[in-house]
């Protein structure tokens, strides 16, 4: 079966990347508990990531 998308190092992962494969775990591999757990800690240490980027430069 192909990929649909890019193969990217979890670390190299934007936010966005890594709650659209969050979003498409249940269809592909749901019982993967050791997965979703690595999704999730690297979405949340991504959104620290980006967060002081976005304070920094305001919108508009």
């Amino acid at each position: 079966m192909a990929q649909p998308w890019a193969m990217k190092a979890l670390g190299a992962m934007t936010a966005a990347e890594v709650l659209a494969a969050l979003n498409q775990l249940p269809n592909l591999c749901p019982e993967d508990a050791a997965l979703e757990k690595a999704l999730r800690n690297q979405l949340a240490s991504t959104l620290d990531r980006e967060r002081p980027l976005e304070i920094a430069q305001p919108a508009g």
